[in-house]
Parts: structure tokens; sequence; C-alpha cells
């Protein structure tokens, strides 16, 4: 190489440097605001977890919204995502707590939306992993959307004290193979309103469902009396099926961001 290039070289160089001073100085500046807004709103004192879905969702579409230039934003996002988890894990610690499962895509998806700051507890059963979430002060639990399985944690969540649905993961595309998963908590001293509303609901038959078009159906199972509890999903202005003996909520999730 040239004198020249190499001058260059090393102005590129340097400008790499500033770049990351002021990445630097700028994280440590949101730390300044987070500690205020600790003070603020008391965040260390809200039961399950200071983990806000609709929030970070919010944030996240933003990011995608003004994102432009070479760098993948599956990248941005992923670093987006460590930053975001951290500084919602400093405004009060919680755990977050897995079934064990086959192989590691759970941990994975897990991994990349609360990042390596927050705790992850793995249990040996899924009955376990609720308990340790419903029983601990700022915990959450994510588990696999039950689509297509035969296990029934669902069925009892919802209601006023239970653990019920907060978010669906993954909140933003991925490059690997993540889980199709749903994360509970108990009640939240700070509700929101949410885009898919998730209820808990029993018919005479799953066939009542049949003509349902207001959203998904997570999970079903039949009952000895010939009913039918179903999961299922309302998505913005849909409507619930008509056909039903009980309904009960059971949370809802914000629409994962889209590759459109």
């Amino acid at each position: 190489m040239s004198d020249q290039d190499l001058q260059k070289l090393a102005e590129l160089r340097a400008k790499i440097d500033m770049a990351d001073q002021s990445i630097h100085a700028l994280l440590l500046q949101r730390a300044q605001v987070i500690d205020e807004l600790i003070k603020a709103k008391g965040a260390s004192k809200n039961r399950g977890a200071a983990f806000r879905p609709g929030r970070e969702a919010q944030m996240m579409e933003v990011l995608k919204e003004r994102h432009s230039g070479s760098i993948p934003f599956a990248t941005i996002a992923h670093m987006w995502r460590e930053i975001i988890s951290t500084f919602t894990w400093l405004q009060a610690a919680y755990t977050v707590h897995i079934a064990q499962t086959k192989d590691n895509r759970l941990n994975d998806t897990v991994r990349y939306q609360f990042g390596f700051t927050v705790e992850v507890q793995t249990h040996s059963t899924i009955d376990r992993a609720m308990d340790a979430a419903q029983n601990t002060q700022n915990a959450i639990v994510v588990l696999e959307t039950p689509k297509d399985h035969t296990v029934d944690w669902w069925r009892g969540i919802g209601g006023t004290s239970g653990l019920s649905v907060m978010a669906r993961l993954p909140i933003v595309p991925v490059s690997f193979n993540a889980v199709d998963a749903l994360v509970l908590a108990p009640p939240l001293s700070d509700p929101v309103p949410f885009e898919w509303r998730v209820y808990v609901v029993r018919t005479k038959s799953k066939s009542d469902l049949n003509n349902w078009d207001g959203g998904e159906l997570l999970a079903s199972q039949e009952e000895p009396d010939g009913g039918t509890v179903s999961l299922i999903a309302i998505g913005p202005g849909g409507k619930t099926p008509t056909e039903l003996l009980d309904i009960r909520a059971a949370g809802g999730y914000f629409a994962p961001l889209t590759d459109e």
C-alpha cells in the first residue's frame, strides 16, 4: 500500500474509534435516564418484571422504519434486543423461566429476546417452570406455543390471579430457526391493551370453531363430556366465536414484526 493509502486507512480507523466512543457515551447517557426512570415510577416494585412488550414492539417498529444502509436490519435488531433487555433488567432485575426441551431452539429464542444479562432458569417440566414464575417476584415464563402439541398447560391460565399471556416470540424476524413461543407473567401493575387478545374458551365441540375467522386457534382439547376447551387469539377487529359455552380472558400480545 502507498503512503497515501495508509494515511486514508488510518483516518477511517480514527472515524470508527470516534463512532465507538460516541456509541459508548450514548449508552452511558441512556443508563442515567434509566436511573431517573426508576426513581420516577418505582419500577422495582412492579410485579411480573419490568418487561413491557408493547413499548418494546413500538421501539422496534420505529427502528425498522428509520433503518437504512448496507447493514442488515436483523443485525441492528439483534444489538438493540441486547440493549433494550439489559436496560429493562436494570429497572427491575427479573428471571425468565423455561422448561427443558429436546433441542436448544427455545433457549436460543429466549436468549435472542432477553439477552445474556437476564437470568434464565431451566426446569425439568412445564409445571415447575410455571410454578416458579407464579411464585417468584419479578419473573416470567416462556413456553412453546401449544399449537400441534398435546401438553395442556394453557387450560388454567388467565383470570385475576394466575399467569396470563403478555407477548409472543420472536417479536422480530430472526436468521435462525426460532421457536414460536408465548411469554406469560402474573398480572402486571400497569396493564396495557393488546393488539391480539388471548382467551380460553369452551364449546360443545371443536367443529363450533370451524367457521370462525376472527383470529387463530392456538390449541384445542376434547373433554370427557364431549365438549372442547380451546386457546384462541383474536386479532385487531376480530370477533369472538359465536357458539361459546364459556370464555376466560388470558392476556394477549402485540403482532411480531415481519420482513415486509
